[in-house]
Order: structure tokens, then C-alpha cells, then sequence
């Protein structure tokens, strides 16, 4: 009887293990970032729910969010720093390939257009489904040869995944490909914490030129009313020049850099005010992420994703890509006005079910493995 039952229940243990299915993950690392945040939280979900998943690193970087602990990780054994980045980049296509035929999982998913035609070339013929996901602005010029390559190979993806209509639009005249899907970004509400309310403006996203960050501080400077701060959180190339245009217009003591954090909730749920100063976006969590505490919210209306998110006047304010007067009155407009940003974070407060987490995970899962669903 005891041999019966440890046969039968070695074998149901098998059989769920052939009936699960295998994702594998591509993407550049697992460092901080709005990337990396958005594969890792995928990855996670998958292995939650009776998924085999494996991530595939194309560098070796720290690993800055917590992942489950069933995620196989595969690192490049190659060093990134002892060749020349074409040799580099040309020593992925092999590397990709072997692993994907080691593993031979039943779909690879590739987040982010520096790497997609790495994996398509790398995944040809192998009879394995590949799907890839935009996640930075659709106009954004990655140079010549990974533009024409991305074009090229677009087409032999199983499905691309873009996460607005716009970036959808751009997408298929781009790269064209027959199954293109537009999903969001799957965001986690930040839970406001019981801190009471400062007179603060915050942004949250890298520290570069395509988040433009120099001009809030530009337009911070302009305010009326100096009883206001400005609270900056995330790191990059251009801190040390904002931090001398800070010093420059006089209000150091009126800005707080934070760096990159882990967990900033305490300090959105202490602000009143939101400021998106992208230059383009491909879908930016921050704002998202902003309108879920909620916080009365300000986002250029650059391409794309703010105008998605965002009804003019009705959950959040949008103005025009890098004007100064533009930024400079809608933020005026929400520091004199208590009203007007209650009624703004009040609506803000949707997209927790827009953009719900599960919602969105589950329509990813949908699209790369519909037999499974």
C-alpha cells in the first residue's frame, strides 16, 4: 500500500512538472530601475503561479529587487569590461543560443528594444516562440545598426508587446510584425503611509537627460511661494549637473537629493504634488505609481504614455514638452490652489484598478502562453 501510494505520488509530482510551463526572461540585468522593476515584478508572478521561470542576463550587474526563490539566474561568464562593446554585442548571439538550447524553454519573452534583435537572431529556428517588449520611447534613436536590425527581425517575433497605442502605431511601421499587443506596464499601488502632508513637490526616475529633470528645478525656482520644497529621488549621469543649477539659481537649501531608493512611499505619501518632466517616456511607472497614493500630478505630454494615463484637467495636469512657462503655471497653479489638487488626486486614485498588477500580469501571461490560460 505504501509502495502504491509513493509510486502514485511520484508520479503526480512528474506530471505537474510536464504540465508546467517554462518562461525565460531576457533582459540586460537585474540592477535598479523601471526595466529591470517591470521584469523582475513578471518574473515573480510567473514563479507564484506554477510557472518554471529562468532570467537571462545579458551583463553581469548587481541584483537590486528581491526575486523569488525558484528564479534560475544565468549570467554572461564573458567580462563586459576586457572587450570592445561591438565584440561584446556580437558574443551575445552565441551566448543567447546556447543557453536558450540548454534550457529549451517553451517561450522567451525579451524586455527592451537595445536587446530584442539579440534574441530573435539568437532564437532562430530553434522552434522555441519569442516575444519582446518595447519599453522606452518609440522614437527614441538607438543608431543605425540596431534601428535596421530591429526593423528587420521584428517581423519574426511571435508577438511584440507595446505598452501604449501610440508606441503601438510607431511600432508597426518600424519594426512590422502581425500580433502586436499594447499592455501596460503592471504596477504595484504604493500604499500612502500615515505621514501628515508637507508643502513638497517630488519626482521620482533616473537622473538623465531624457527625464529633463532640469526643468522642474528651472520651473521650482520660478514659484511664487517659497515655502515649498522639492524632493528628487533617483540617481544618474546628470546629478552633478543639476546639482550645480541648483546651486546656480540659489535654492539649495529648497531641493533634497535622495539617490536611488528601494522604498520612497513615505516620501510621496509626505508630498503634494507629482512633477513628470520627460523629454519621451515609453510607459513611466513613476507617474503611475505617483496617482496611486494618490498625489495631484503634473507630466509633460511627451511621446508616449502620459496622455494614456493621464485626462487633462480631470486626474492630472499635462503641458508641453520642455516649456518652461508652461511647467512653471500648472505647478503655480496647484501649490495656490488646495482644492484643485484634492479633486485631481481624488481621480488620480483610478488607475490602482486601471492598472492593477494581477490585471496586467495575467494579460501578459494571456498573450505569450494563451493555450495555458
Amino acid at each position: 500500500m505504501n509502495l502504491t501510494g509513493g509510486w502514485w505520488n511520484w508520479y503526480k509530482s512528474k506530471s505537474r512538472q510536464k504540465m508546467r510551463k517554462t518562461i525565460c526572461f531576457v533582459g540586460g540585468g537585474l540592477k535598479g530601475g523601471g526595466q529591470e522593476r517591470a521584469l523582475t515584478s513578471l518574473a515573480n508572478y510567473a514563479a507564484a503561479h506554477d510557472y518554471d521561470v529562468i532570467i537571462l542576463n545579458l551583463f553581469k550587474t548587481d541584483i537590486f529587487f528581491e526575486l523569488h526563490p525558484e528564479i534560475k539566474l544565468i549570467w554572461p561568464k564573458i567580462e563586459r569590461e576586457k572587450l570592445n562593446r561591438f565584440v561584446y554585442a556580437l558574443s551575445l548571439i552565441p551566448f543567447i543560443r546556447k543557453e536558450i538550447k540548454k534550457h529549451k524553454p517553451d517561450v522567451v519573452i525579451c524586455f527592451g528594444e537595445w536587446f530584442n534583435a539579440y534574441t530573435i537572431l539568437s532564437t532562430r529556428f530553434l522552434g522555441i516562440k519569442v516575444f519582446v517588449s518595447n519599453r522606452m520611447g518609440p522614437m527614441l534613436k538607438l543608431g543605425f545598426l540596431l534601428d535596421t536590425a530591429n526593423k528587420l527581425l521584428y517581423r519574426y517575433a511571435d508577438g511584440v508587446i507595446a505598452q501604449t497605442n501610440t508606441a503601438k502605431d510607431i511600432i508597426s511601421i518600424k519594426g512590422p510584425n502581425k500580433n502586436i499587443r499594447v499592455i501596460p506596464n503592471a504596477v504595484i499601488p504604493i500604499e500612502a503611509n500615515q505621514f501628515s502632508k508637507k508643502n513638497q513637490i517630488v519626482t521620482v526616475g533616473r537622473l538623465s537627460k531624457a527625464k529633463n529633470h532640469i526643468l522642474l528645478v528651472r520651473s521650482f525656482a520660478k514659484l511664487n511661494n517659497s515655502l515649498w520644497t522639492l524632493h528628487i529621488i533617483g540617481d544618474g549621469e546628470e546629478r552633478y549637473n543639476l546639482e550645480c543649477e541648483v546651486r546656480k539659481l540659489g535654492i539649495e537649501k529648497k531641493v533634497i537629493f535622495y539617490g536611488q531608493q528601494k522604498e520612497f512611499g513615505s516620501i510621496l505619501s509626505e508630498s503634494e504634488i507629482f512633477v513628470l518632466s520627460s523629454v519621451f517616456e515609453g510607459f513611466p511607472n513613476a507617474l503611475v505609481e505617483a496617482m496611486s497614493v494618490p498625489l495631484a500630478c503634473i507630466s509633460t505630454n511627451c511621446i508616449a504614455g502620459p496622455s494614456d494615463i493621464i485626462q487633462d484637467g480631470v486626474n492630472g495636469i499635462l503641458v508641453k514638452p520642455n516649456d518652461i512657462d508652461e511647467m512653471t503655471e500648472a505647478i503655480n497653479r496647484l501649490v495656490q490652489d488646495q482644492k484643485l489638487r484634492n479633486e485631481l488626486s481624488d481621480e488620480a486614485y483610478k488607475v490602482r484598478e486601471k492598472y492593477h498588477f494581477d490585471t496586467v500580469a495575467k494579460q501578459y501571461l494571456a498573450f505569450i502562453q494563451p493555450e495555458s490560460q
